[in-house]
């Protein structure tokens, strides 16, 4: 009888254990953000990533930083296609419904759409100064919607 109730005992206290630690865990996330710039798209991003003082002419361009991470983004006629990452892993990717290159090198993720909505094109490159987080990066790029007014 005795090991019978061990029996019981014993994976109760796993499932225990298991529930406390996944409770932990779940305080730990970070909080994340919406930003909408100008209102023509809209992502989601770590809270931690301050925007920075960036100046465009003709695109609507910003930046956010953090102690791990520079995130650029671009949307106008002359977004970056990350020409320079000559040495990049490249694969397709569908964002919001539009083709584009998720772009890998180093420490850094890259996106490029081609085409937004005619000429209009969009990028964003997350630089990693520590360790490359690639479900991170990922989130930031699929959270991505184009409002774009026309």
């Amino acid at each position: 009888m005795q090991f019978n109730k061990l029996l019981l005992i014993v994976p109760l206290f796993a499932l225990l254990y298991i529930a406390y630690s996944n409770s932990k865990n779940n305080q730990k996330l970070e909080q994340w953000l919406e930003l909408c710039p100008s209102d023509q798209f809209c992502f989601t991003h770590p809270k931690s990533l301050i925007p920075a003082d960036l100046q465009s002419i003709d695109s609507i361009a910003g930046q956010l930083n953090d102690s791990n991470i520079t995130l650029t983004y671009d949307l106008g006629w002359y977004s970056s296609q990350f020409k320079e990452l000559t040495n990049a892993v490249s694969e397709p990717i569908i964002i919001d419904g539009h083709h584009g290159k998720l772009l890998l090198q180093d420490k850094k993720m890259a996106l490029t759409i081609p085409s937004v909505s005619g000429k209009v094109r969009f990028s964003m490159l997350i630089e990693f100064k520590n360790s490359v987080d690639l479900a991170q990066g990922q989130k930031i790029f699929k959270s991505i919607k184009f409002t774009l007014m026309q």
